[in-house]
């Protein structure tokens, strides 16, 4: 592995900076320079919550402090080809999952990055249906 991808609700944890942990452990991985980003998908999911909360520019102005620090993952031809044939392959199993959560698993095995995430059950049917995801569950509360 490369390096890590890290899932939306890793990344709102972050932000709420209530988790001392989980800073610790971002915080660490920068420290070793090992390569940290988070997919545009989760970006996207971000801005929705920056636009939905009581403070929309205090907390746009957060976002935009992540990505200083970490990279974005744009989507490319091959996160696209790896999402069609892992939503497939859930389709045909009756494990259907959410689209984005396809998505940033796809930009995950892509890039050859391990996916860090607060709720793994989405991602365990990707692993165990499709193989190739690797991922970290870390607490996000």
């Amino acid at each position: 592995m490369n390096g890590y991808l890290l899932d939306t609700d890793i990344l709102i944890s972050f932000l709420r900076g209530k988790n001392e942990k989980l800073k610790r452990n971002i915080h660490a991985i920068l420290e070793k320079q090992f390569y940290i980003g988070f997919s545009v998908i989760s970006l996207g999911e971000l801005y929705l919550g920056v636009f939905k909360s009581h403070n929309p520019p205090k907390n746009l102005s957060l976002v935009n402090k992540l990505k200083e620090i970490l990279d974005v993952i744009g989507l490319d031809d091959n996160i696209a080809l790896l999402y069609g044939e892992i939503q497939a392959v859930l389709e045909k199993a009756g494990q259907v999952i959410g689209d984005f959560d396809v998505l940033i698993a796809s930009s995950a095995i892509s890039k050859d990055l391990i996916l860090v995430t607060g709720n793994e059950k989405h991602y365990k049917r990707v692993k165990e249906l499709f193989g190739q995801l690797s991922f970290e569950k870390w607490e996000i509360k």
